[in-house]
């Protein structure tokens, strides 16, 4: 069900309101079985690097390869998302903020985005509800004076990172569309009427058993009819996990220590040496390193503050352990 609020409150409103920025979003259409996907992709996610800032998330629409298992997933969504924009026949397609572009590298096509603002602010928060579905919590904000009136509210389980060696070769996953809120349409939503404003929209989904629960987050993307973007944002990954949800916490055989760290991660419980990377929230590698029983610490001192998983680079996503520095 779909549970929708109306909030308005003047407390601590501040008369001079002004737009904000508006959230670059990269909507990239990719497949596990397409070799020119394989050959650009890599120069996507360097320029993605440069730009942590920007909402990436990607798409396997079932043409022109319908045997690939992220498109398997969810066909009929991916598919959707794809015929939105009218790109579904073949990969890979880039849409930044609501229109296509024909280069993945270049700078400018975020740097020209990076500047514009807009009138709504948009939030959202995944949670975990009766250990078999996730819940959505979007609010939507007008915080200037705006004219528009009916929008599209576009809202999506992601997962940050997979990792399995494809047909094409990509042994690493980013940002995968896993499921949407709305099935195959958008939610066609009313703006806020007056300044200061807020609409809220709920939406439950049942849990996926091939979802990563460490993994997963939410996404809302505000769009005018003309598909353009008003505003974006993502969750953290999903919050209100118990110890009862296989997967959920680390697996007995690992731990890591401290927790948090500062300099140095101590890693138990490998026996063999083990190749690993250090991913961030988004998904995106910060280090490669390699651990073993006789040397089982890596060096995380030049790692900025915030949240990281630790995964080995063997295929089983389920052994990833979260960390924070």
């Amino acid at each position: 069900n779909t549970i929708f609020y109306l909030g308005i409150s003047l407390i601590g409103f501040n008369a001079a309101a002004q737009q904000i920025p508006r959230t670059v979003v990269a909507e990239h259409f990719t497949n596990t079985y397409c070799s020119i996907c394989a050959s650009r992709n890599p120069g996507l996610f360097t320029n993605l690097t440069a730009f942590p800032q920007v909402l990436h998330v990607a798409y396997y629409p079932s043409a022109p390869y319908a045997a690939c298992p992220l498109s398997m997933h969810n066909p009929s969504e991916n598919d959707a998302r794809t015929n939105y924009y009218g790109v579904y026949g073949s990969t890979p397609h880039l849409i930044i903020s609501g229109s296509e572009v024909s280069s993945f590298t270049p700078p400018s096509i975020y740097t020209s985005q990076l500047p514009l603002t807009t009138s709504f602010a948009v939030s959202a928060v995944l949670t975990l509800k009766n250990t078999d579905s996730v819940t959505a919590r979007i609010v939507v904000k007008k915080l200037d004076t705006s004219s528009l009136t009916s929008l599209e509210l576009y809202s999506a389980v992601l997962e940050d990172t997979l990792f399995f060696t494809a047909n094409n070769g990509e042994t690493k996953h980013y940002n995968v569309f896993r499921k949407s809120f709305w099935g195959t349409t958008s939610l066609n939503v009313a703006a806020p009427t007056s300044v200061g404003d807020s609409s809220i929209y709920e939406k439950t989904v049942a849990r996926n058993a091939a979802w990563n629960i460490n993994r997963i987050y939410a996404i809302a993307i505000l769009q005018k009819p003309n598909k353009n973007i008003v505003q974006a944002s993502r969750s953290a990954n999903i919050s209100g996990l118990t110890t009862a949800i296989s997967g959920v916490n680390q697996p007995s055989a690992i731990k890591v220590y401290p927790n948090p760290a500062t300099t140095k991660l101590f890693i138990d419980g490998y026996t063999d040496a083990t190749s690993a990377a250090i991913t961030d929230a988004t998904g995106r590698i910060i280090k490669q390193v390699t651990i073993d029983k006789s040397n089982n610490s890596i060096d995380i001192s030049s790692l900025e503050s915030g949240s990281y998983f630790l995964q080995p680079n063997d295929g089983i996503t389920g052994k990833a352990v979260r960390f924070i520095k």
